[in-house]
């Protein structure tokens, strides 16, 4: 082999590792991007909602946002929120869900909504458990808890549906695994062996035992579509009781509630279990 080939080869493996490792090193840069302290609940949507610190298992005290439900029988949506941005953000969609008759809990995550902790799958994992703990200890049990998971707060709504149970499940966004995701932006790299926040979503629905609303925008440019199917498809397989498809033409990545979702979300949970 000539000697300019063997060092062409040797730059290029050079610049492939150092962008793998560069990849590895700082893939929570690239994965949550928390926004700045929320504003008040009065000055959002959701004038009614109050904040509400939450205490984790590991010692955090997490500031979220919670509107009751109008009655005892009314279930609470517990709302994982994507990897971007604030509680505030999705105060628009805490209105319209407040309105159809739900309580909704605003999870705030630990190392967003200026909460103390750094992001992470096992840390939202925590965090979402206390959110749960806080229901369980108002009487508010998984047989009127629905868990909503927002884009990368799937990978925490549905393993918690699996292990502490709900009313059902509703995705939005939703992705089959963050790993499929690095190979789908990165196909070069061997996403399996870099990332350490797989939320791998298909694994989860295998094992999921309630109704399942998976909602996607059809122009989703982040998240495709393709995956909502395949989540759908794999929870059919798997025996999950019932899984319906919602895909709005006109919807992007996380705006479904801008063409109607919450109008969705509550047919289906009147709809037949």
């Amino acid at each position: 082999m000539p000697h300019w080939i063997a060092g062409l080869l040797g730059a290029v493996l050079t610049v492939y590792l150092a962008g793998g490792a560069y990849l590895w090193a700082f893939q929570e840069q690239f994965l949550f991007a928390p926004g700045p302290p929320p504003p008040p609940p009065a000055e959002t949507e959701a004038p009614d909602m109050a904040p509400l610190t939450l205490t984790t298992a590991d010692g955090l005290d997490l500031v979220s946002w919670y509107a009751p439900p109008p009655d005892d029988d009314a279930p609470v949506v517990v709302y994982f929120h994507g990897n971007a941005g604030n509680v505030a953000g999705r105060a628009y969609k805490a209105r319209d869900l407040i309105d159809v008759g739900y309580g909704v809990l605003l999870v705030g995550y630990r190392g967003y909504n200026g909460n103390p902790g750094s992001p992470g799958q096992a840390g939202f994992r925590k965090d979402g458990e206390a959110a749960l703990d806080f229901l369980d200890g108002e009487g508010i049990g998984p047989a009127r808890r629905v868990l909503y998971g927002e884009s990368i707060g799937s990978g925490t709504a549905l393993p918690l549906a699996v292990d502490r149970g709900a009313a059902a499940v509703v995705l939005e966004g939703a992705f089959t695994s963050m790993v499929a995701m690095a190979l789908h932006q990165y196909p070069i790299y061997p996403a399996g062996w870099l990332l350490r926040h797989p939320f791998d979503n298909l694994a989860a629905v295998r094992s999921l035992r309630v109704p399942l609303l998976v909602m996607h925008g059809a122009r989703d440019d982040l998240v495709p579509p393709e995956m909502a199917a395949a989540l759908v498809e794999t929870a059919r397989d798997a025996g999950v009781p019932r899984v319906d498809l919602a895909l709005f033409p006109e919807g992007g990545h996380v705006d479904l509630f801008e063409h109607g979702a919450a109008a969705r979300v509550r047919a289906f949970l009147d709809g037949p279990s």
